[in-house]
């Protein structure tokens, strides 16, 4: 998910930036609540050179990820 959201944005904060929301609030997408971005999936697939495939894709992979964590 970080991943993604540099590869688009440049960084966490230009990502808060473009988006209007706060740096803490990409943060918590990346650390606990990925779904959050999708709030925004409209102005990322229509600014961003992305599919909304990718996109969802890497939601699901991070909240795959979290949960396998907290069954650790």
């Amino acid at each position: 998910m970080k991943g993604y959201i540099i590869k688009h944005f440049g960084s966490l904060a230009q990502c808060a930036e473009e988006l209007g929301v706060t740096p803490v609030t990409v943060r918590n997408w990346v650390r606990q609540n990925p779904r959050g971005i999708l709030k925004h999936a409209p102005e990322i697939l229509r600014d961003k050179d992305t599919t909304s495939l990718e996109l969802f894709s890497e939601v699901a992979h991070r909240e795959d990820e979290l949960t396998n964590t907290e069954n650790a």
